[in-house]
């Protein structure tokens, strides 16, 4: 068994497998209390700190509901939102990393994808050749 695993601001994703990872809107099984999260923007902690109390949080959680934490391990495919910009310090990067962790112990193989990119503009993505050729620019294909 395997998941892939991706991360994104909300707002960015809003796919079938997005999962709100957030104190204000998420699921509090894997969301930081409202406490860390105000200290931390009010620069009363620092990141060594909130990552502390966050990991706390969340061994606290699996031990109190290990069937959710199983659970979201068997989805496949997993994109853990929240409000934070890419690459900002953020919970979602955090988690992502337990659920690496969890994966190896309980032998679920966790793909770390990293942060999902950015939809392209379809006009911006699709450039016509002059034989009206459709040329998809600087994309990956699917296959």
């Amino acid at each position: 068994m395997e998941l892939h695993l991706y991360t994104a601001q909300i707002g960015k994703y809003k796919g079938p497998d997005a999962y709100d990872v957030t104190v204000k809107s998420g699921d509090i099984n894997f969301a930081p209390t409202w406490d860390i999260v105000q200290a931390w923007k009010a620069g009363e902690i620092n990141w060594d700190t909130y990552t502390q109390r966050y990991r706390e949080l969340m061994l606290s959680s699996y031990k109190r509901n290990q069937r959710v934490w199983h659970e979201i391990l068997e989805k496949g495919v997993l994109t853990l939102l929240c409000y934070c910009r890419a690459e900002d310090h953020c919970n979602r990067y955090l988690l992502a990393d337990f659920l690496i962790k969890l994966g190896e112990k309980i032998g679920v193989t966790v793909i770390n994808e990293g942060e999902r990119p950015l939809p392209v503009k379809e006009e911006a993505a699709n450039i016509r050749d002059k034989d009206h050729q459709l040329l998809v620019g600087n994309q990956q294909s699917l296959f």
